[in-house]
């Protein structure tokens, strides 16, 4: 029945799922790849608590409902607003309520390792990679000072006689930290410790971790050095060496906190031995029954919000409708749009329905660019907010200066200043919509878009206008003026057969 659950919570919430799998399938980034393993040690270790929780009382909580309808409309928000991080952490909560409501608490919390041990596998720790990579940058940093290899650092570049070495965002060590975590509270739950104990197992083996992933960068840096950056760790890879790293790291682990506990263990009076729980007496067909009936109360639960969902995008598909930019005819003495054919500014947006940049000139020969860009439905691979996406381009060398919020007689929009590598300076003004209602912070459009989502089809799209500060910024800000009044295209839909 525990596992019955494990299997609905996937096959309800499906698109999570397919998530995770792609992040535990992921080769490229490896960051996750651990995931189906610590599924399969979360579903192990149901089996061995087996004992407990046949021997728990079997009193199903019918309040735990409750709870799964708020979890469930919770992640019907995320999904509808294609923000992907808080789908996959309600999971192993939906889980736990769907079990205290068919079993109840007493079963629930002989499970609650278990079912936790899985948010080790949750691609949710990327967030603390900026800050694993900070610190392996600047421990390298300190070590390359103090050992004085002819080498310097500029940001997270190591430059050395021979060439330079990258400590990229994949160099922060994440992956063996991640790992490392869950090896320890592996180890705690496996010894029975206490909850202090287990927490300084986390920190121990975090910081052993952390600690292998500086020596795996220097040991690269110092092999780089010496064969003129000829080295396999260098040409070739170097992601297994850093495991190689790690599991000596592991086994200093693991014989320091034996010591330790042993140590600990010797200060403590003997206590009694307790003996092992006996398995119980087979169920009657009376409760088997009854704990099926609340199994199935709970699948219900689980399925019902996702259902009707799923249910409106098959009756009400937006998969076919494709949509329009329909660009305004030029003010008075200005001329356009025509289509820009090379531009420094290229915005990049992915899966995007439809994206296009236009360009508007003054009477003085001054130009406006125009970019559009709109999304029929946004999803997790194409959204307004998506981390691939950057209104600058990835290839023009424009280098933001400054940003802040100006107010115009149409409203607000976002004011970026930007560099191209010239020194020119440019000004765009830029503001997302869902449906009518505008934005000029994207985090809280893509919330509004979860909302708007429950009972509407809102069109998502981005304007925005650049101006080259000639002969000055202000002539370029009174031509964004302009631009923002009446030079803003319209979106609209086209529905297909």
């Amino acid at each position: 029945m525990i596992y019955g659950l494990w299997v609905a919570v996937a096959l309800a919430y499906w698109p999570s799922a397919v998530a995770l799998n792609g992040f535990w399938t992921d080769t490229v980034n490896n960051a996750y790849t651990h995931g189906y393993l610590v599924l399969l040690v979360s579903m192990w270790l149901v089996v061995r608590d087996r004992r407990r929780v046949f021997a728990a009382p079997l009193k199903p909580e019918p309040r735990a409902l409750a709870a799964i309808g708020i979890l469930s409309l919770a992640w019907v928000y995320f999904y509808g607003a294609a923000i992907q991080d808080p789908q996959l952490l309600l999971l192993p909560l939906l889980l736990f309520a769907a079990i205290i409501a068919a079993l109840g608490w007493p079963v629930a919390r002989t499970l609650l390792f278990p079912v936790g041990f899985l948010y080790f596998a949750m691609p949710a720790w990327t967030d603390i990679n900026f800050l694993l990579q900070w610190l392996s940058i600047k421990v390298n940093g300190i070590l390359v000072w103090v050992t004085g290899i002819p080498a310097y650092l500029t940001g997270k570049y190591i430059h050395l006689p021979g060439g330079t070495l990258e400590i990229a965002f994949g160099c922060s060590g994440l992956h063996f930290f991640v790992v490392g975590l869950a090896l320890a509270a592996l180890y705690g739950e496996l010894a029975g410790d206490s909850l202090r104990r287990r927490l300084f197992w986390l920190g121990l083996m975090g910081l052993f971790a952390l600690i292998g992933n500086w020596v795996r960068i220097f040991v690269i840096v110092i092999a780089a050095y010496e064969t003129n950056m000829k080295t396999y760790l260098v040409t070739v890879s170097h992601y297994a060496f850093g495991w190689a790293v790690f599991v000596a790291f592991f086994f200093l682990f693991l014989g320091l906190a034996g010591s330790l506990a042993h140590r600990w263990d010797r200060r403590r009076p003997v206590e009694g031995h307790t003996a092992p729980l006996q398995s119980p007496a087979a169920p009657s067909r009376d409760i088997v029954g009854v704990s099926l009936s609340h199994a199935l109360t709970a699948f219900a639960a689980l399925v019902v919000l996702p259902g009707l969902v799923y249910g409106r995008n098959l009756v009400w598909p937006v998969a076919g409708q494709g949509l329009r930019i329909d660009w305004p005819a030029a003010p008075a003495g200005w001329s356009g749009p025509e289509r820009v054919s090379y531009s420094l500014w290229t915005p990049q947006y992915f899966n995007a329905t439809a994206q296009s940049l236009r360009r508007y000139d003054t009477p003085r020969g001054r130009s406006v660019e125009v970019f559009a860009v709109a999304y029929r439905s946004q999803t997790q691979q194409g959204k307004l907010l998506g981390y691939w996406n950057s209104l600058l381009g990835d290839k023009a060398g424009l280098k933001p200066l400054g940003a802040r919020i100006v107010r115009t007689a149409t409203g607000r929009w976002r004011q970026l200043t930007v560099r191209d590598a010239t020194g020119t300076r440019s000004i765009i003004w830029s503001r997302d919509a869902i449906g009518a209602r505008h934005f000029v912070d994207a985090r809280l459009s893509q919330l509004w878009y979860g909302i708007a989502a429950f009972t509407t089809r809102p069109v998502s799209s981005l304007t925005a206008l650049r101006a080259i500060c000639r002969p000055d910024c202000a002539a370029a800000r009174a031509r964004l003026n302009v631009a923002a009044a009446e030079l803003v295209p319209t979106v609209r839909a086209e529905i297909g057969r």
